[in-house]
């Protein structure tokens, strides 16, 4: 990581407090309790609040056969073969749901998938709704909880204003492109994995909406 990079806590507190009073995806730690009651009263009779254990318990289920599949490909891979996985960040890569901190702690079961990957020469996308204006505090989240960020793909000011389905298709489709298989596409959300471009899908559990 370079110079630029490495914010002290103080300008990292000033842009997180900033994004989060923009709707941008990072909880400000004062804010972040009443915002979550609000939009969680909001949401549809079947949406109902979940704890972190039973989500924990639940997303490592939903991973373990990603961990399985992904362990098949590896093994059968040969050595000119450009793999990689997809992840979506919040609450499929970061536990952005349960935490009002920042760094927000990674998801462990994504985790350990995406560490595996890295251990064997699997590259490891993100593809995410976040704007790009915050590319740097969520690329520093990342790799301060324990991932390899080969590529992040964010919305530029355009991409906001189109489908969060077709923003995630087009850049998994370019990732492809540019000559890797992805062989596993994680995410929460059905957006996260309509589309294609991505021999396996994986979703871990969003209780009717409530995990965004």
């Amino acid at each position: 990581m370079n110079a630029a990079r490495r914010m002290n806590f103080s300008a990292v507190a000033v842009t997180v407090t900033c994004a989060a009073a923009l709707g941008l995806g990072i909880a400000d730690p004062a804010a972040a309790a009443p915002a979550r009651t609000a939009a969680v009263s909001a949401r549809s009779a079947a949406a109902t609040t979940v704890t972190y254990a039973t989500w924990l318990a639940d997303a490592t289920a939903a991973t373990a056969p990603a961990q399985a599949y992904l362990q098949q490909r590896v093994a059968a891979a040969s050595s000119t073969d450009r793999l990689a996985i997809v992840l979506d960040i919040d609450n499929t890569a970061l536990a952005s749901y349960f935490s009002s901190g920042y760094p927000v702690p990674a998801t462990p079961p994504v985790l350990a998938l995406a560490q595996y990957a890295t251990a064997h020469g699997v590259k490891v996308f993100f593809v995410t709704g976040r704007p790009e204006l915050i590319d740097e505090i969520t690329e520093y989240n990342l790799t301060q909880v324990g991932y390899t960020v080969d590529g992040l793909y964010s919305r530029n000011v355009l991409e906001l204003l189109e489908s969060l389905q077709t923003f995630k298709t087009a850049a998994r489709k370019q990732i492809e492109g540019d000559g890797y298989d992805i062989v596993a596409n994680v995410g929460n959300s059905a957006s996260d994995l309509a589309g294609g471009y991505a021999d396996a899908t994986f979703k871990l559990p969003d209780y009717n909406g409530l995990l965004d």
